[in-house]
């Protein structure tokens, strides 16, 4: 074999993964369409399970350096505010925003000087290579030419629309339909509440978020039911922009704001929890399960999912157990973890008055 592992998509997940199964010795080829650094459509909202992460990788300390450390948590429900501090768990008590052109530049950075990591950029994956039924390697096209090479487990780490999980037709154990949009931009001189807060501002069933984010700039987002993308995309700048403004304690404090960059988003977001493993493959990150963008469950998720998948392919490659267990434990692991807030993340995002409804009661604040 060429290599122990290939691993098609250099993001969050894909990078983790590299850098831990390249420091436990095995050798790893990472593949990336885009050049780094790279912006890519996403949330960038996250908590202790990333943070966790990072710090297994040793990014952490660069990355928590990058934007500050959000510690409260600043609700307000249909103009019913309560701020509430940051206290769990006690080793990480804050969130953090960092957008994904810093995040995963820092990720890369860190695969490329792994040993035994090799990485490609501008690297498309054109085919999965098979043997006896069996994945067994990918062929990819380059500025320089076309490559070919062999390994003992392929990774699809490549999104959403992953080529890796469309090629090997992966199966989902659960689908949910698309029932919400997302739209977002950078924004300077917003005026913050006081402290460092992580905002989420509810209107019906429209969700605003205000997070100071890295390079000083805040992060700006709306959330709002699928009916409404048709206006957002007709009018996305306008109809971001009317949906902060809608909300009375945010509105205020945007006077002297400036946009900073594109408005970006999209309507087309379902949710899915794939079987992520087959014979000589396996997903992870949003290639093996996605959710509705509202909860910013996203980047916990991804990084949580690789630290388990190397994990289990370190037993497998060092010939503790066999493939089929390995995968087996990595399926069932996942999915303990992200089970609860999987079916959450889908339950609320038809109507999120429910859940709104139910935290002002057990407040006592209605």
């Amino acid at each position: 074999m060429d290599y122990d592992v290939i691993v098609v998509g250099a993001r969050v997940a894909g990078s983790l993964v590299a850098a831990l199964l390249g420091e436990a010795g095995h050798r790893v080829l990472l593949l990336d369409r885009s050049r780094f650094p790279s912006d890519t459509l996403s949330t960038h909202f996250f908590r202790a399970a990333t943070f966790r992460a990072l710090r297994q990788v040793g990014v952490y300390e660069e990355v928590q350096a990058r934007a500050p450390h959000l510690t409260v948590n600043y609700n307000v429900v249909d103009g019913i505010a309560f701020p509430e501090a940051v206290d769990r768990p006690e080793d990480y008590p804050f969130y953090m925003c960092v957008r994904r052109i810093t995040l995963d530049d820092i990720l890369v950075r860190r695969a490329r000087r792994t040993p035994f990591v090799e990485l490609r950029e501008a690297a498309k994956v054109t085919g999965l290579l098979k043997e006896n039924d069996r994945i067994a390697g990918v062929a990819w096209v380059e500025p320089s030419g076309r490559g070919e090479a062999k390994a003992r487990v392929v990774i699809g780490a490549d999104g959403i629309r992953s080529y890796v999980a469309r090629e090997v037709g992966a199966r989902a154990e659960h689908q949910e339909p698309v029932h919400r949009a997302m739209y977002y931009a950078y924004f300077r001189g917003v005026v913050h509440v006081e402290g460092q807060g992580a905002e989420f501002h509810y209107r019906g069933n429209s969700l605003v978020y205000c997070f100071p984010c890295d390079d000083g700039l805040t992060l700006l987002a709306s959330s709002v039911p699928i009916t409404q993308f048709k206006e957002f995309k007709r009018d996305p700048e306008g109809m971001l922009l009317n949906e902060l403004r809608s909300m009375s304690a945010l509105a205020p404090r945007l006077v002297r704001a400036e946009r900073e960059g594109e408005v970006r988003g999209s309507g087309s977001i379902p949710g899915y929890l794939r079987i992520p493993w087959g014979e000589g493959w396996a997903l992870v990150g949003d290639a093996g399960m996605v959710m509705d963008p509202w909860s910013g469950q996203g980047i916990d998720q991804a990084s949580t999912h690789a630290v388990i998948l190397a994990r289990r392919l370190q037993e497998y490659l060092g010939e503790k157990v066999d493939w089929k267990t390995a995968m087996r434990a990595y399926h069932l692991e996942r999915n303990e973890f992200s089970y609860k807030t999987y079916h959450r993340t889908c339950a609320y995002a038809a109507d999120l008055r429910p859940m709104t409804r139910e935290a002002l009661l057990r407040r006592g604040l209605i």
